[in-house]
């Protein structure tokens, strides 16, 4: 190629960066919508319903032969919702609060609805050192 080529050739190619220069830039593109909220609606919540039991009526009796004693008393169901199982924990205390002797009633499988009671009795050994007796319900 002559120098006369060349030098055309790199004129041609400033003359397009020239012109292409001049061109004005793409616009930039339009925001992008925003979401259309969505509609507020209000629905009812259902509370936590759980049982809650109160133990009332706590009885010392001494059984029928006089070693045995029987603890016994009510449970009051308090909460919202019923009982699936419950038993009671009874524990026999001496004068310093320290257990000695302790028992567990049958797991009851029967439902105690709010606002109903329920029964327990627990049966011990007729002992002269015990002073009272600890009363837990647990319940599900």
């Amino acid at each position: 190629m002559s120098r006369g080529g060349v030098y055309r050739c790199c004129s041609l190619v400033l003359a397009s960066a020239l012109v292409s220069a001049c061109i004005p830039p793409a616009p930039p593109p339009a925001p992008a919508r925003a979401a259309a909220p969505l509609p507020i609606s209000e629905e009812d919540i259902t509370p936590v319903q759980k049982p809650e039991i109160a133990i009332i009526d706590v009885n010392e009796t001494a059984g029928p032969d006089k070693k045995t004693v029987i603890v016994s008393g009510v449970l009051v169901n308090r909460g919202t919702g019923a009982t699936r199982q419950i038993y009671v924990h009874v524990e026999a205390l001496d004068r310093n609060g320290a257990v000695l002797v302790s028992a567990d009633s049958e797991p009851s499988t029967a439902a105690i609805a709010a606002g109903a009671t329920g029964r327990f009795a627990v049966t011990f050994e007729n002992r002269a050192d015990v002073d009272r007796y600890h009363v837990e319900a647990i319940s599900r």
